[in-house]
């Protein structure tokens, strides 16, 4: 349990940990920290291709070359950086070029380690003497082409191949540096430095089986337990073993690749035998529920094999580590190995290993004058000290590790070391007691990951999926404190809460006044950092100040559900009137438990009796339908008696017509209008909204204007690769409606329907795009997608940017036979995205796939009353709905329903996020 309170900060650790990876031992010229150091004139000579150009000893060039090393070697990145960067501006005036690319190289090293990834793209590219360097993917794709064509590479620039491919990778671009690190190995296959091309080939292949991993749908990863098939379940790193077992047994190779392979790959056992065994539990409680007894077993069959497969792995890397840790010279590199092993002792819980190796990593770090080694190695003592029940301990050398995090340099990392212990120092005079010291220490820390947000998504986007993971606690554990704490208004202004995008006449107005509103802004910008998190880049920008409800509709209250580890609070902002709060006591692992049940009974696809399930057979069972509503009732119900009893009485005297809900986590799947009070539901007392942050709701009044729609469909059935998708036979009657409602629309079916002719029709300016076509929403970008009538997908990305030619934005976007994935509960990102990067004031679409028949009597009545004159979107949207509830209630599908409140299966897919009015 100690581990696993500390999960939290591992992965910026591990940020710049697998960053490691000791590489260029083309000497002279190399990181020595990562290579070892010789004479950078003697091997120069031996390799230049330019005997004439070779300088003296004494050259400037040459000096500042080494100037450069040594600055390196102590940890002054930045320093290092200028000095490479005047020794290649020396070499060019020589006429030196292969000076200038070993210079340059070393440059884009040193601006690695200082986190600035895209500089040291440019860096590398203009080693290879490529013109107007954007490090763009098109523009390393032709750079590939070509030197894949070229007949040879010398060992100077597939060293510089190596780094590019490492850059690629921080920025994303997992297929490219797979290329450039195979094209790379290709010519160093025989050489010592083939050892540090493994490693780094081993590292984008685990990132690129990550991805893959991470990407599975829900069916995929039970079917894997349902078969028990071990195999299957590690194929996505087969690779990376393979790269990080081949780069440790380069016998001619430095020492440090080799170790920092076998590292590696103890820790990649370590994270996946975590991560199945979270799968396989969540599958197991599942099951438990349905009491499917045979399931379990296999559950449990699975993960004990798996468990003593990798435990074998692991303890056989363990002892090569240890072995090759103790024939080790003190060096940069060494430490920060013992520093890796050592967490990986922890993770591991091997905590009486751990401490000799730590004082053995901090007087090394000591003795080389290293800052930055010390400060790991003293926030690891730390966090050793803490698992030890030395608290006071421990907080005395977290605090030492934050006084030497900030001293190294202003960009890139240090910021990264900095976040890492004022979390750990929160957490740690949290359990003192120290509740206000802990508020102290957490705001710094959110302080940090707001200015590393744009930073972290632009640079390293192989661990954006783990950046949201770890990161989304420490937003929560600042909410708890502050919603817990009893600030007074001194103690709450001497919080220093920066936001870089506040202008300084700005930052008086844009202090919390209270501790609930600095709670409700930390939520806020958790959002933004899951949604920028999502695409992996920051899309959202948040306005200059908060924003409240009362600049956008009078009549609407937003509603703030935060699940915390012992309870559940709810924050509620009437327009004109303070925030108020509620606390329910419940636990995060009961809220999810019930939230879980909901979905099972739900949508839930490997679930029999889900109503998903029951209805897409071709003769559903009353009796199953019947008894599947009666056990999501009081589920809707429980929900209601959260997020909205407590706050009956202020909603009915203030006269609320539309509540907005800003969601997290599980809660995300839930379809609000859906929530049940026992007579009614929420859908037929309210408006109901969802938006991704307050923040990023457009408030500007738009005036209305004649509405004409470019509405498209496929209505055939249709195959894309490989995968069919079903016809949709009313879809051509939906589009109809539309036109009859909007005479001046334009309507697209079937063939005609292609991303072409979006793109033309959009610089007509529709103010409204209606898309009723097959779609899907997940946890993957790439995975969020539309099938046109020519039979090709278009993702959403691509969506965006069609739709963004238009002048103007898009007042309204329409998805009307989408769905979200299967048991992603990340998969509304998808969705919510859509909203902010179609530039779309508003989005409507469905969670799971609807009868096209009764979607074309939603769509048909929406539009119908949208035509209205001042008729809002959401009151159009509502209308609908209820029209259709009162149809089922009127003439329900099965005469065993009659009793019993219209399924929300029927018609509570239906979402508007963003701009509701």
């Amino acid at each position: 349990m100690i581990i696993k309170k500390y999960r939290r900060i591992f992965v910026f650790i591990l940020l710049v940990l697998f960053g490691l990876v000791f590489t260029l031992s083309i000497s002279t010229w190399s990181n020595t920290s990562r290579a070892g150091v010789k004479e950078q004139n003697s091997e120069y000579a031996q390799k230049a291709p330019y005997p004439k150009k070779i300088p003296n000893s004494s050259s400037p060039a040459l000096q500042l070359a080494r100037e450069g090393q040594q600055r390196y070697n102590a940890g002054k990145f930045d320093e290092a950086a200028k000095l490479w960067e005047q020794a290649a501006q020396a070499y060019k005036r020589m006429g030196d070029r292969e000076g200038i690319t070993k210079s340059l190289i070393n440059k884009s090293q040193a601006l690695q380690d200082l986190g600035l990834y895209p500089k040291a793209c440019k860096t590398l590219l203009e080693a290879f003497a490529i013109n107007n360097p954007s490090c763009s993917q098109a523009q390393i794709d032709d750079f590939l082409t070509n030197s894949q064509q070229r007949n040879s590479i010398s060992p100077t620039q597939a060293v510089g191949l190596r780094s590019l491919g490492e850059v690629l990778r921080r920025q994303g671009l997992l297929n490219q540096s797979k290329k450039v690190l195979q094209l790379s190995l290709s010519v160093l296959k025989q050489s010592p430095e083939s050892s540090a091309v493994l490693l780094s080939l081993g590292n984008t292949e685990r990132a690129i089986g990550k991805q893959t991993r991470d990407r599975w749908d829900y069916e995929v990863v039970t079917d894997i337990i349902d078969r028990k098939s071990q195999q299957a379940a590690l194929a996505p790193y087969q690779q990376a073993f393979n790269n990080y077992v081949e780069a440790a047994t380069v016998t001619s190779a430095s020492p440090i690749p080799k170790i920092q392979a076998q590292l590696n790959h103890f820790k990649l056992l370590l994270e996946l035998q975590k991560w199945w065994e979270e799968q396989t539990n969540r599958r197991i409680a599942s099951w438990s529920k349905f009491g499917e007894s045979q399931l379990i077993q296999r559950g449990k069959d699975f993960l004990s094999q798996l468990e003593v497969r990798l435990s074998q792995d692991r303890q056989a890397l363990q002892s090569q580590i240890e072995s090759t840790l103790a024939s080790l010279s003190p060096n940069r590199a060494a430490i920060y190995a013992q520093i890796n092993f050592a967490q990986g002792l922890i993770q591991s819980k091997q905590i009486d290993k751990v401490e000799p190796i730590l004082n053995a990593a901090l007087q090394d770090a000591v003795t080389l004058q290293d800052r930055r080694a010390q400060t790991y190695a003293l926030g690891y003592l730390a966090r050793l000290y803490h698992e030890q029940g030395q608290l006071s301990r421990a907080i005395e050398l977290t605090r030492q590790a934050l006084v030497l995090a900030p001293g190294q340099n202003i960009t890139g990392d240090a910021r990264e070391i900095s976040y890492v212990w004022q979390s750990q120092l929160g957490s740690l005079l949290r359990e003192q007691g120290d509740t206000k010291g802990a508020i102290t220490a957490y705001t710094a820390a959110f302080n940090t990951l707001q200015s590393l947000r744009s930073d972290l998504n632009a640079n390293n986007r192989d661990v954006q999926f783990d950046f949201l993971q770890e990161v989304k606690p420490v937003y929560l554990e600042l909410a708890d404190l502050l919603l817990k704490s009893q600030l007074s208004p001194s103690e709450l202004n001497a919080l220093v809460v920066s936001n870089s995008s506040i202008k300084k006449e700005q930052v008086e107005g844009n202090k919390p006044k209270s501790r609930l509103e600095f709670a409700r802004r930390v939520i806020e910008s958790l959002q933004l950092a899951e949604l920028d998190n999502f695409f992996q880049d920051p899309c959202s920008e948040e306005t200059d100040i908060a924003v409240q409800i009362d600049d956008i509709d009078p009549q609407a209250a937003v509603i703030y559900p935060i699940v915390l580890k012992e309870r559940l609070e709810v924050i509620l902002s009437l327009p004109g009137k303070p925030l108020q709060e509620v606390a329910i006591p419940i636990s995060e692992e009961q809220v999810n438990d019930i939230l879980d049940r909901l979905y099972d009974n739900l949508d839930n696809v490997t679930v029999n009796t889900s109503a998903r399930n029951i209805l897409s057979t071709s003769n559903p069972d009353p009796q199953e339908l019947k008894e599947n509503i009666q056990r999501l009732l009081p589920i809707f119900g429980q929900v209601y008696q959260w997020l909205i009893k407590p706050f009956e009485t202020e909603l009915n005297a203030n006269k609320i017509k539309t509540l907005v809900f800003v969601p997290n986590g599980q809660l995300q799947r839930v379809p609000m209008a859906a929530l049940y009070d026992g007579q009614q539901y929420l859908i037929e007392k309210y408006n109901v909204a969802l938006v991704p942050s307050l923040q990023l709701v457009d408030s500007k009044l738009i005036k209305q204007k004649q509405l004409k729609v470019l509405a498209a469909g496929v209505s055939e059935q249709i195959k894309v690769q490989e995968e069919i998708f079903p016809a949709l036979t009313n879809v051509p009657k939906e589009l109809n409606d539309i036109k009859e409602a909007f005479p001046s629309s334009m309507k697209l079916l079937n063939q005609e329907f292609t991303a072409k002719t979006i793109q033309n029709q959009m610089k007509f300016n529709f103010p409204v795009v209606h898309l009723a076509t097959h779609g899907l929403f997940s946890s993957n970008p790439e995975k969020n997608f539309i099938i046109t009538g020519d039979g090709k997908s278009i993702s959403i990305n691509e969506l965006s940017a069609l739709l963004r030619e238009a002048e103007n934005n898009l007042e309204l976007l329409v998805l009307s036979a989408c769905e979200t994935a299967t048991g992603d509960e990340r998969a509304v990102l998808g969705l919510a995205g859509v909203a902010v990067r179609s530039g779309a004031r508003s989005t409507l679409a469905t969670l799971w796939p609807v009868g096209d028949a009764s979607t074309a009597e939603v769509m048909g009545k929406f539009y119908q009353d949208l035509k209205k004159p001042g008729e809002k979107k959401l009151d159009a949207l509502r209308m609908a709905q209820l029209s259709l509830i009162q149809s089922l209630k009127t003439k329900p599908p099965f005469e065993e329903m009659r009793a019993l409140p219209p399924h929300p299966y029927y018609w509570a897919s239906y979402v508007l996020v963003g701009n509701w009015q």
